[in-house]
């Protein structure tokens, strides 16, 4: 997308993404969004943790390892790998949840399906999660993780060829440590390159750190306040639990300084009726203007992640497609379309 092309530098165009999609209204008024279309987001923390995954089998292509943090912390990750096993690219996904829930296992049909298409080795890291874990814990166990993921004795025994792609990414929290992760990986000039970054859906600004030319059109939070899954409520409990410095760069990758610049192709998502869907378009806008490349996906209309939360939503369908072909964007790869809707068939909501 240029400059030019840019269809969100009014406060009206941004104001209409909002209009609730008419299946989600559906959805809504018939009942079949079920219990979480009216739970809070403190009520879905506290599901998760009475309910949390089961454990992983150890698949020939699909295993958990454990690695440690810098203070001794120790995490459980989970490759995914390709059926021939071939070596070839990094692709490191995310979870989201707020930073108080999430677990590995939420990106299991996305990560079988880019490690299938693409011949990646996909790898799903894990980090403490607040309240008990406050900032800056979950930035740093993201930092541990994929460093020790790209040493070379690491990389080799995984099977990967860091020659032939590093990606990461993620949703909601888990978009917000990919791109400060990114961020900082690029400012210190650490090898390997990454090739590119996926940001679903990513929370990136508060009041005090929106660019001061972007503030007109920084207004998800207060039109969206009441929406569905992520609400103001919502916010002010991720933020409570949370606890972050939010001018560091730990928080925001525009916190750092010399920030944007030689950053990789950059892949955001967002939907219409977020109070985070601002930030994920503004962020895209600054990155383009600073030369990056980049990749806007905007579905009007739907609350946070509903693709994620609302499977049988018809734009889930669409959203998923554009999650499969935007991966090959940011590997360098295509697929053919009987492929892609193989994979199609196979992905199911990740939470």
């Amino acid at each position: 997308m240029s400059v030019q092309e840019d269809p969100y530098t009014s406060v009206e165009a941004i104001r209409e993404l909002a209009n609730i999609d008419p299946d989600m209204a559906k959805m809504l008024k018939d009942g079949s969004a079920g219990a979480l279309a009216s739970m809070s987001f403190e009520a879905m923390v506290q599901m998760f943790r009475q309910h949390p995954p089961p454990s992983s089998p150890q698949l020939k292509t699909e295993w958990s390892r454990y690695i440690k943090m810098r203070d001794g912390h120790t995490h459980e990750i989970r490759v995914y790998k390709p059926d021939d096993l071939a070596e070839g690219p990094l692709v490191v996904l995310i979870y989201g949840g707020g930073f108080c829930m999430g677990h590995y296992s939420q990106f299991g049909p996305y990560s079988r399906a880019i490690a299938s298409l693409y011949g990646a080795t996909v790898v799903n890291i894990s980090y403490r999660l607040a309240p008990e874990f406050k900032f800056p814990t979950a930035p740093n166990d993201v930092w541990d993780s994929i460093t020790w993921l790209v040493e070379p004795e690491n990389a080799k025994e995984l099977g990967l060829n860091l020659n032939k792609g590093f990606v990461v990414g993620g949703m909601s929290a888990g978009a917000n440590l990919s791109a400060v992760f990114a961020q900082q990986w690029v400012s210190s000039a650490k090898s390997p390159s990454i090739g590119g970054v996926w940001l679903n859906v990513p929370l990136l600004f508060v009041d005090e750190i929106v660019p001061d030319d972007q503030r007109e059109l920084w207004i998800s939070k207060e039109q969206n306040a009441e929406a569905i899954i992520i609400n103001k409520e919502a916010m002010d409990f991720i933020h409570s639990s949370y606890n972050p410095d939010v001018t560091s760069p730990d928080f925001s990758p525009v916190n750092q300084q010399g920030a944007h610049t030689g950053l990789p192709p950059t892949l955001v998502q967002v939907c219409g009726q977020d109070p985070l869907r601002d930030d994920g378009l503004i962020y895209e806008r600054i990155l383009r203007k600073h030369g990056v490349k980049t990749k806007l996906d905007v579905y009007p209309g739907i609350p946070h992640a509903a693709p994620y939360f609302f499977p049988t939503l018809p734009v889930a369908t669409t959203h998923n497609m554009d999650v499969l072909k935007g991966f090959g964007w940011l590997l360098g790869k295509e697929a053919s379309e009987e492929q892609y809707q193989v994979a199609l068939k196979t992905m199911t909501t990740p939470v």
